[in-house]
C-alpha cells in the first residue's frame, strides 16, 4: 500500500512540473564510455608504388610509430577521446574509448587535425603554413567494425622538390589556379573529397618556412589545377619566382616530383602586392625652371587678326632698305590655320607659304626670285635684292616694336632645354631637286642684338651663341603632321637671356617653289607649325619617409649616384620581381620604374646628351611598369602604384582606389 502511494506521489510530482523545469532542472545522461580497439593500416598509393603518409618518402614502406593518436568518429558524428598506438609497422591496433553502443565510422590522421562531423560528410581542412615534411598530409579511413581493419589512405596530393642547400631558402611560398590550402570535405561511406569551387584568395596560397634544403614536401588539395606558381625566398629576403606547368592533375594520394631545383638560379628584391590604397607613395621636388616658347602653340592672333600671331614676326614687320618690296599686303605670306596637329589642345596652328616676288627700281625689274615663308621670333631684315646676299637675315632686335600692335622684335628666355619638338606639315609645290627641305632654327644667345642669316657671320660674336636646335632637312610629310625631336647642342654652359627662332619653307635662300600670283599658299610651298615644346631633361624626384619613390621619363635618365632603379619583372604568389637598374645606368625613355634611396632624399634624373652618352643602358625588355608623363584619369581598382605601406626594405605596390594617376608616376597594370 505505501508503494503503490509512493508511485502515485511520482506520477503526481511530475504531472506538477512545468515544461521550462524539465528543460532545465535535469542533467541529460551521459553514455558511459567503454573500451575499444581498432586494427589501423595504411593504403598502397593509387599506383602501387607512392607512399601514402607521414613518415618516409625515398621508397619506404609507410609505418605507424608507438604514440600517434587517430581522431575516431560514431556513425551519430561523435568525436571520440584519441584512440593511440604503442605499436610500429605498417599496420598497429589503436586502443581508446566509446560511447557505449556506438558504431565507429570514420577517423583520421593525424588527431589534431580540425574535423567538424555533419551526416557523414566530414569537414577538414589543409594547414596553409607547413613545415615542408610529408607529416602536414592527412590520411582517413571509412566505416569498419570494432575490432575490423580500417584502411587509411591519404586524402592530399603531395608535392615534392629538392632545393639545394646553397640557395639557403627560409620560404617557398605556393600560389595555385584553384585551392591548395582551407576547407573540404570528406563523404565518410566512399572517402570523395569535394573542394571549394570558388575558393578565396587565401585558398590559393600556401607557405612552407624552415630551413629547406634536400627533399622538401607540400601537402595540398587535390584538384585538376595545371600551374603553381611558386617564390623562393632566401635568408637575405631577397626572391625568385617560379612558374611550374603541371602534365596532369593533382590527385589524392600521389606524389608530384617537381625535381630540383636549379643551384643557378638568381634572387633579387620583390616587392609585395597589397591591398587598397588611396595615395600614391610619390613625391616630386621642386622642378628647376622650364620656360617655354610665348604663344608656341599660336593660339593667340590678337594683334592683326589672321595675319600674324602674337610674339612672332614676318615680312609685314620686317626692316631694311627692301623691306617695301618684301612684303605684300594684297599677298601676305602668313596665316592662321584650323588644321591643328593630332591630339591638340588647341585650335589652332601657323601656316606660312612661299611667294614668287618681281624686285623693282625705277620701274625696272631688277630680281625675280621666291621668297620663302619666313617665321621668327625676332625681326625679318630685307637689306638686299638677292635671296641670298648678307644683307638678309632675322635678328633679335631688343629695344624695337614692330610697327603692328607693338609686337616685341624678340622674345626673352632664361632655360637650357634639352630638345625642341614641334609639330609640322611640309607640302612642297612641285619639285625643286636640289633644295627640297624646310627649316626649323632655334638659337639660345646672351642679351645682345643676335643675327642670323644663310651667310651671314655672328655679328655679336661666337661667345654669345649659347646653344642651338636646329634641323635643315624637313621634307615633304606627304599631306600629314609630323612630330620633330631637334636636340640641343651647347656652346657654353652660361644662362641664356633670349631666344631666336626662325622658321621657313625653304633651307636655302631663294630655294622652293611659288607660282607668279600664288595666294594663301594654295600655289607655293606651305609648312604648317604647330604646339612647339621645349623639353627638359631633368627631373627632380623626392623620396618618402622609406625611401622608396616610383618614376616615368619621357626621354633616357641616368641614374644618380645614391639611388637605385627597378624594373618589375614577374609577378608570383602576391610578389613582384624587381630587377636591378644601379646608378650609372641610363633608364631608356618611356621606362616605369621603382626607385630606392635615402628616406627624405632628392634625386636629379639627367637626361642631358652629354650625361647619358656613352653610358650603359638597361636591359628593361619584359618590364611590366607602365607609366604616364601628364596626369591621368583611371577607373578605380584598376592598376597598381606604389603605397604608403611600403617599409624601408620593402616595396609595396597596392590597388589604386583613386580617380587620377600623379604624372611622372609608374603603375602596374594585371
Amino acid at each position: 500500500m505505501k508503494k503503490i502511494l509512493f508511485l502515485a506521489g511520482m506520477v503526481i510530482l511530475a504531472a506538477s512540473c512545468t515544461k521550462d523545469s524539465l528543460q532545465t532542472g535535469l542533467p541529460e545522461l551521459t553514455p558511459a564510455m567503454v573500451p575499444a580497439s581498432i586494427e589501423a593500416s595504411i593504403a598502397p598509393g593509387p599506383d602501387g608504388s607512392a607512399p601514402q603518409t607521414k613518415v618516409s618518402i625515398s621508397g619506404a614502406s609507410p609505418k605507424w610509430q608507438s604514440g600517434d593518436r587517430i581522431a575516431v568518429f560514431t556513425t551519430a558524428g561523435v568525436k571520440c577521446p584519441a584512440f593511440t598506438t604503442t605499436g610500429s609497422g605498417s599496420t598497429a591496433t589503436f586502443t581508446g574509448t566509446k560511447p557505449d553502443g556506438s558504431t565507429l565510422a570514420f577517423a583520421v590522421y593525424p588527431y589534431s587535425a580540425a574535423v567538424s562531423a555533419s551526416q557523414g560528410t566530414y569537414t577538414l581542412s589543409v594547414p596553409a603554413e607547413q613545415d615542408g615534411t610529408i607529416a602536414n598530409g592527412i590520411m582517413a579511413a571509412k566505416a569498419g567494425s570494432e575490432g575490423s581493419g580500417m584502411v587509411f589512405s591519404n586524402l592530399l596530393s603531395v608535392i615534392k622538390m629538392n632545393i639545394p642547400s646553397s640557395l639557403n631558402v627560409r620560404k617557398l611560398e605556393i600560389l595555385g589556379d584553384v585551392a591548395v590550402s582551407g576547407s573540404f570535405t570528406v563523404n565518410g561511406s566512399s572517402l570523395a573529397v569535394s573542394v571549394p569551387s570558388s575558393p578565396s584568395d587565401a585558398d590559393k596560397r600556401l607557405t612552407v618556412t624552415g630551413t629547406l634544403s634536400g627533399d622538401v614536401f607540400a601537402c595540398i588539395l587535390p584538384s585538376t589545377g595545371r600551374r603553381l606558381q611558386m617564390t623562393l625566398t632566401n635568408a637575405s629576403g631577397e626572391a625568385v619566382l617560379i612558374s611550374k606547368d603541371l602534365n596532369s592533375a593533382l590527385t589524392g594520394g600521389r606524389i608530384k616530383d617537381l625535381g630540383t631545383v636549379p643551384a643557378g638560379l638568381k634572387f633579387s628584391k620583390v616587392a609585395l602586392l597589397g591591398g587598397n590604397t588611396s595615395s600614391q607613395s610619390y613625391s616630386s621636388a621642386s622642378q628647376p625652371s622650364k620656360p617655354q616658347v610665348t604663344n608656341g602653340g599660336f593660339e593667340t592672333w590678337t594683334i592683326d587678326g589672321v595675319n600674324l600671331p602674337n610674339n612672332w614676326n614676318s615680312f609685314q614687320t620686317a626692316s631694311g632698305k627692301w623691306a617695301g618690296q618684301a612684303y605684300d599686303s594684297g599677298n601676305r605670306q602668313v596665316g592662321r590655320s584650323t588644321d591643328t596637329r593630332p591630339g591638340s589642345t588647341g585650335n589652332y596652328s601657323c601656316k606660312i607659304w612661299a611667294r614668287r616676288i618681281l624686285v623693282k627700281f625705277l620701274g625696272a625689274v631688277i630680281a625675280d626670285a621666291v621668297a620663302q615663308g619666313n617665321l621668327t621670333t625676332g625681326q625679318v631684315i630685307a637689306g638686299s635684292t638677292s635671296a641670298a646676299g648678307t644683307g638678309n637675315y632675322n635678328k633679335t632686335a631688343r629695344n624695337t616694336n614692330a610697327g603692328v600692335g607693338n609686337n616685341p622684335h624678340y622674345m626673352a628666355f632664361s632655360g637650357r632645354p634639352d630638345s625642341l619638338a614641334v609639330w609640322v606639315k611640309f607640302i612642297p609645290y612641285g619639285t625643286d631637286a636640289s633644295h627640297p627641305y624646310a627649316k626649323v632654327e632655334t638659337i639660345l644667345h646672351d642679351n645682345c642684338d643676335y643675327q642670323s642669316g644663310y651667310n651671314a657671320s655672328d655679328c655679336t660674336g661666337g661667345s654669345h651663341h649659347i646653344g642651338e636646335a636646329t634641323d635643315m632637312t624637313i621634307g615633304s610629310t606627304g599631306g600629314s603632321w609630323r612630330r620633330l625631336s631637334i636636340p640641343f647642342v651647347y656652346d657654353y654652359s652660361t644662362t641664356p637671356s633670349y631666344i631666336l627662332i626662325n622658321i621657313a619653307t625653304n633651307a636655302y635662300p631663294g630655294g622652293g617653289n611659288a607660282k607668279d600670283g600664288s595666294s594663301g599658299g594654295n600655289n607655293a610651298d606651305c609648312l604648317y607649325i604647330d604646339d612647339l615644346e621645349m623639353i627638359y631633361n631633368l627631373h627632380n624626384l623626392r623620396t618618402g619617409s622609406t625611401g622608396w619613390a616610383s618614376l616615368y621619363l619621357g626621354y633616357d635618365a641616368l641614374v644618380p649616384s645614391g639611388a637605385t632603379a627597378y624594373t618589375v619583372t614577374r609577378l608570383s604568389c602576391g610578389y613582384a620581381a624587381l630587377k636591378e637598374i644601379p646608378a650609372g645606368t641610363v633608364i631608356p625613355a618611356g621606362t616605369g620604374v621603382l626607385v630606392k634611396g635615402s628616406a627624405n632624399s632628392t634625386y636629379a634624373f639627367n637626361g642631358r646628351a652629354a650625361d647619358v652618352s656613352g653610358k650603359t643602358r638597361a636591359d628593361v625588355r619584359g618590364n611590366l611598369l607602365k607609366g604616364t608623363l601628364s596626369n591621368m584619369a583611371r577607373p578605380a581598382g584598376t592598376c597598381r602604384v606604389l603605397s604608403p605601406e611600403s617599409s624601408s626594405s620593402q616595396a609595396v605596390l597596392g590597388v589604386f582606389q583613386g580617380a587620377t594617376i600623379n604624372a611622372n608616376t609608374a603603375y602596374l597594370t594585371e
